[in-house]
C-alpha cells in the first residue's frame, strides 16, 4: 500500500546519499575540475533536485524555509542568468553559470533536506572520513616525492607540493581547511561513541598533515586562523575544556615548529615570501589583481561578464605575468571584476544575511559551560565548527580561487546551508507552506534548471572526455586532431579548441610538407572561428598572421600582426612574434624597441628575442649583445 511517509522518508535519505556522492565525487576526481568530471558532477546534483521534486509533491506539508539569505541568493542567480544571456563569450560564461547552479542548488538542499540532528551529524562523519582519506593520500605523496595524482602527471610547477586528489595544492588545503575545524569540534564537544571521537582525532591528524604538505602559505594562514579562532572561543564558552584545548594548540604548534624545521621546501616557501622570479616565489599575485582592478574600474556595474576575467586579461596583462592565470587568485575581487557591483552586492547581501541568520542562532545551538551542564552535542560541534570552517575558506579565498572548484563550492555551499538552517530554532517566521501554488512554480523552476542542465552535463560530459583523450597526445597526431574535432562538434561555441584544431594545423604546414598548403587553409579556418568566438584572444589573432604570412598574404598578415599586438599589449610571444615580422620585412628599427621591451618583461629564458635582437642590431649597424636590465 503506497505510504507517503515512507517515500518522503526514502526521498531524504536519498537527497542525503546523492548531496553527499557528489562531494564526495568531486574531491576524489580532481575536485570536479575537468569538464568530464563536473559533466558528473552537474548530473547527479540535478538528480538530487529531481528527488526533492517529487518528496514536494509525495508531502504536502513539506515546507520552505525562507532564510534572509534565500531571497539574495535567488537574486545573484537570476542576475548570472542574465548576464550569461548576454556574454561576448557564452561558452565560458556558460560554464560559470553551471557551476553557479550547481552551487545554489546543494545550498538550497541542503537548507530544506539535511538539517535533522542525524543528518547533520551522519554528514560530519562522512566528510570527516572523506577529509582523512585524501589528507592521508597527500602525505604518502609527499613522503614518496611522487609527481602524480591518479593517473594524470602532475604540473612541474608544483614540484614537491602535494596535492592529493586535487592538481593544484592550493584548493587541496582550503578543501582540507574547511573539514579540519568540524573534525577539531567534533572531537572537543561531540556526544557521539569514543570511536566516532577518535574517528574525528585521527581525521584532523591526516588532514593537518595534508595541509602541511600542500606547502600552500595561505593555506596554512587560513588554518592557523581557523582554527586559532575556534579553540578561542571554546575554550572561552567551556571553561571545563580550557585544559585540553591548551594541550591540542600546544600539540599543533610543536608539530607545526618540527615541520618547518625538518622540510627544506616549507622553509623555501616562508623565505621566498617576498621573493619573485623563481618556484616559491610569493610576489605574484599582485600582478594578477592590479590588471583585475584595472578591469573592473573600465566595466564597475555589471562587471566584464561571468568568467570574462581570464578572456580579457590579455588587454590588461601586467608584463610581469606572462601566462593567463584562470583567475584572479581572490574570489572576492574576482566576484567584482565578473560580475561588477550589481553582483557583488547581492553576494554581499546573501552573506549579510546568512551571517545575521548564524548570529540569531548562536544561543539557541551553542552551548556554553552554563546550558544545560557540559554535555556534548554534536549540533554545537558541528554549528561552531563548520563557522570556524567557513571563516578558514574565507580567509583563503582572499589569495585564490577555491571557489571555482566544483568540490569547493559544493561542500561549502552545503556546510552553509546546514548552518542556515539553525535558523528555526530561533523563531518560526520564516517557514513558509507552499500549498498547490508553491508546488506549481516549484515544479517550473526546478523542471526549467533541469531541461537546460541535462543537456548541457551530459553534451559537456562528451566532450570533456574528447579534449580528456587530446590531451593526452605527445604530439601532433591524427588522433590528437580527431579527438579535438569531436569536441569542436560537441561544443562549437568553445573558442580554445577551436584554436587548438587552428594551431596545430599550422604547426602542420610549417613543417613543409606535400600538404602544406591545405593544413594552412584549415588553420586560417579554425583560427578565424577561434576569433570570432572569442575576439579578445591575442594568440588566435598572432597564430593567424603568421600562417597568412606563410602563405603569401603580406597585406592581412600585418594588419593581425596589429591587432595581437593591440590585444595583448604586455605579451612577450605577440611582441616577439611582430617584431620578427617586422624584421623580416626590412623595418628593423621598429623591431628593436619591442624586442627591449621583451627582455625587460622576461630576460632569464626569452631566447628568441635575444637572437632577433642581435639581428636586428647587426641591420642597423650597433655592435655588442643585449645586456641584461637593471
Amino acid at each position: 500500500m503506497f505510504d507517503r511517509d515512507d517515500l518522503d522518508h526514502f526521498c531524504e535519505k536519498a537527497i542525503t546519499g546523492l548531496v553527499l556522492a557528489t562531494i564526495a565525487v568531486a574531491a576524489v576526481f580532481f575536485g570536479g575540475a575537468r569538464n568530464s568530471e563536473f559533466a558528473v558532477v552537474a548530473g547527479m546534483m540535478a538528480t538530487a533536485l529531481l528527488v526533492w521534486l517529487v518528496r514536494f509533491w509525495v508531502n504536502p506539508s513539506h515546507r520552505f524555509l525562507l532564510h534572509p539569505a534565500v531571497w539574495p541568493v535567488l537574486g545573484f542567480v537570476g542576475y548570472a542568468i542574465w548576464r550569461t544571456a548576454h556574454a561576448e563569450v557564452p561558452y565560458v560564461a556558460r560554464q560559470e553559470l553551471l557551476l553557479v547552479l550547481v552551487a545554489a542548488s546543494a545550498f538550497f538542499l541542503a537548507l530544506h533536506n539535511l538539517h535533522s540532528q542525524e543528518t547533520t551529524a551522519g554528514i560530519s562523519h562522512v566528510l570527516a572520513c572523506l577529509g582523512c582519506v585524501i589528507g592521508a593520500y597527500a602525505i604518502i605523496q609527499a613522503l614518496g616525492q611522487s609527481q602524480r595524482v591518479l593517473w594524470l602527471v602532475q604540473p612541474p610547477d608544483y614540484f614537491k607540493r602535494a596535492g592529493g586528489t586535487f592538481v593544484n595544492p592550493n584548493h587541496l588545503a582550503a578543501f582540507l581547511g574547511l573539514l579540519v575545524p568540524q573534525s577539531v569540534a567534533q572531537f572537543l564537544l561531540g556526544r557521539g561513541k569514543p570511536v566516532v571521537k577518535i574517528l574525528h582525532g585521527y581525521s584532523t591528524l591526516m588532514m593537518l598533515g595534508g595541509i602541511g604538505c600542500t606547502m600552500s602559505r595561505g593555506g596554512w594562514a587560513a588554518v592557523a586562523i581557523g582554527l586559532g579562532g575556534l579553540l578561542a572561543w571554546v575554550g572561552f564558552r567551556r571553561r571545563e575544556l580550557r585544559l585540553p584545548i591548551a594541550i591540542l594548540a600546544a600539540l599543533f604548534a610543536v608539530g607545526a615548529f618540527v615541520f618547518f624545521k625538518s622540510s627544506d621546501k616549507a622553509g623555501s616557501r616562508l623565505a621566498n615570501l617576498n621573493q619573485q622570479g623563481n618556484r616559491d616565489a610569493g610576489i605574484g599575485r599582485q600582478w594578477i589583481w592590479k590588471p583585475a582592478l584595472r578591469m573592473w574600474n573600465d566595466h564597475r556595474l555589471l562587471g566584464v561578464g561571468p568568467g570574462h576575467f581570464d578572456v580579457r586579461f590579455p588587454g590588461y596583462r601586467s608584463p610581469e605575468v606572462q601566462r593567463n592565470p584562470g583567475w584572479v587568485h581572490n574570489e572576492y575581487l574576482n566576484l567584482l571584476t565578473d560580475y561588477g557591483v550589481a553582483g557583488a552586492g547581492l553576494a554581499a547581501l546573501a552573506i549579510g544575511g546568512f551571517a545575521w541568520g548564524v548570529v540569531r542562532s548562536v544561543k539557541y545551538v551553542e552551548r556554553g559551560t552554563s546550558d544545560l551542564g557540559t554535555r556534548g552535542s554534536n549540533r554545537t560541534a558541528f554549528f561552531v565548527g563548520s563557522i570556524a570552517g567557513l571563516t578558514t575558506l574565507g580567509v583563503h579565498c582572499l589569495v585564490d580561487f577555491n571557489l571555482h572548484l566544483p568540490a569547493i563550492a559544493l561542500t561549502g555551499a552545503v556546510t552553509t546551508g546546514l548552518l542556515a538552517s539553525n535558523i528555526r530554532f530561533a523563531t518560526e517566521r520564516f517557514w513558509l507552506r507552499p500549498g498547490l501554488p508553491g508546488r506549481i512554480v516549484m515544479t517550473a523552476l526546478i523542471g526549467s534548471a533541469l531541461f537546460w542542465t541535462g543537456p548541457l552535463a551530459s553534451k559537456l560530459g562528451r566532450e570533456g572526455l574528447q579534449l580528456n583523450q587530446a590531451a593526452n597526445q605527445t604530439n601532433i597526431s591524427p588522433e590528437l586532431l580527431a579527438a579535438l574535432t569531436r569536441a569542436a562538434e560537441l561544443a562549437p561555441d568553445n573558442p580554445r579548441t577551436a584554436y587548438e584544431l587552428g594551431e596545430n594545423h599550422r604547426r602542420l604546414s610549417f613543417g613543409g610538407d606535400s600538404d602544406w598548403r591545405k593544413q594552412a587553409a584549415t588553420a586560417i579556418e579554425w583560427l578565424e572561428k577561434a576569433i570570432a568566438l572569442n575576439p579578445y584572444d591575442a594568440h588566435a589573432h598572432l597564430r593567424l598572421a603568421q600562417t597568412l604570412n606563410w602563405t603569401g598574404d603580406k597585406e592581412r598578415a600585418t594588419k593581425e600582426f596589429d591587432q595581437a599586438f593591440r590585444l595583448g599589449p604586455n605579451d612577450v610571444a605577440v611582441a616577439n612574434a611582430v617584431a620578427w615580422f617586422l624584421l623580416n620585412n626590412g623595418r628593423a628599427a621598429e623591431a628593436k624597441p619591442l624586442l627591449e621591451a621583451s627582455l625587460k618583461w622576461n630576460w632569464w629564458d626569452n631566447w628568441a628575442a635575444k637572437d632577433y635582437l642581435a639581428k636586428v642590431n647587426s641591420q642597423l649597424g650597433v655592435s655588442g649583445s643585449p645586456a641584461a636590465p637593471n
